[in-house]
């Protein structure tokens, strides 16, 4: 018997469902924050509706209410990342990354912001001796490693507040930045420069540059990294090695993400 995929009739339309996605849906860079009458009007419902939907989503930890604001937290991105695994991303960016791991010698990878963390969605290991112990799903503190420095680096600025309102900035090595202020200007400088580059700041002997990544299908802005042991060469040294290849590699993924979103159904 063939399974019947349309659109559900009305006795199988959860209307509160339908309502509660719709009004997460409502958020955006442009709009961060929504009140309960604000969701009411573009939703189309009853004030008491939307603050029982609104306040549901925030029992649930994908909203936190701030007064009269509704604002949504990093447990949005799970819907975000159950959209990657239906997608197959390790499979669309390994090749690429394979790639690129080869070509220059070193780990290669791919990962998104979680809350304090990056996580890494895909990576390619180089066959070196010294390397970190990671693996998809692993977590690490943004704030102390290059991709999460490119990531954070693409937040406005109250995103970026609420990330070190929740965030300790723990010293990890003596290179660790430690301070909002420090982090802020780096996150300047990344911003204005296009890449992001640091050494021994997460664990000391180890560097990275990593570039923002994003992707056409993407539910969360990714970033692309390259990470080595550094030995001690000068961050100028390794910007001038492994950009171009970043920069390549970004062109090659976003291309393979464009051909699937022009693949006919």
């Amino acid at each position: 018997m063939t399974e019947n995929h349309s659109a559900p009739n009305a006795k199988e339309h959860l209307e509160s469902l339908a309502k509660g996605l719709q009004a997460l849906g409502l958020y955006s860079r442009d709009t961060p924050t929504l009140t309960i009458q604000e969701v009411a009007a573009r939703l189309d419902i009853t004030r008491a509706s939307a603050r029982r939907i609104l306040l549901t989503l925030a029992a649930l930890g994908y909203l936190k209410q701030n007064h009269r604001d509704f604002l949504p937290t990093p447990k949005v991105l799970d819907l975000g990342f159950a959209y990657f695994a239906s997608l197959d991303l390790p499979d669309l960016v390994r090749p690429v990354l394979s790639k690129m791991a080869e070509e220059v010698g070193e780990t290669c990878s791919i990962g998104v912001l979680d809350g304090s963390d990056i996580v890494f969605l895909c990576r390619e290991e180089a066959d070196k001796p010294l390397k970190l112990d990671l693996k998809i799903g692993s977590r690490l503190p943004a704030y102390a490693h290059s991709m999460g420095q490119a990531l954070l680096s693409q937040l406005d600025g109250q995103a970026l507040d609420q990330y070190l309102a929740r965030t300790a900035l723990k010293p990890l090595t003596p290179h660790t930045l430690t301070t909002a202020a420090a982090l802020k200007r780096r996150l300047k400088a990344v911003r204005k420069q296009g890449y992001s580059v640091s050494s021994d700041e997460l664990v000391e002997g180890f560097a990275g540059v990593a570039i923002p990544l994003a992707l056409p299908r993407s539910a969360a802005p990714a970033a692309l990294s390259i990470s080595l042991v550094h030995g001690r060469r000068s961050q100028e040294d390794m910007v001038a090695q492994f950009l171009p290849a970043l920069r390549e590699a970004e062109r090659q993924i976003r291309g393979r993400f464009v051909s699937v979103d022009e693949t006919p159904a």
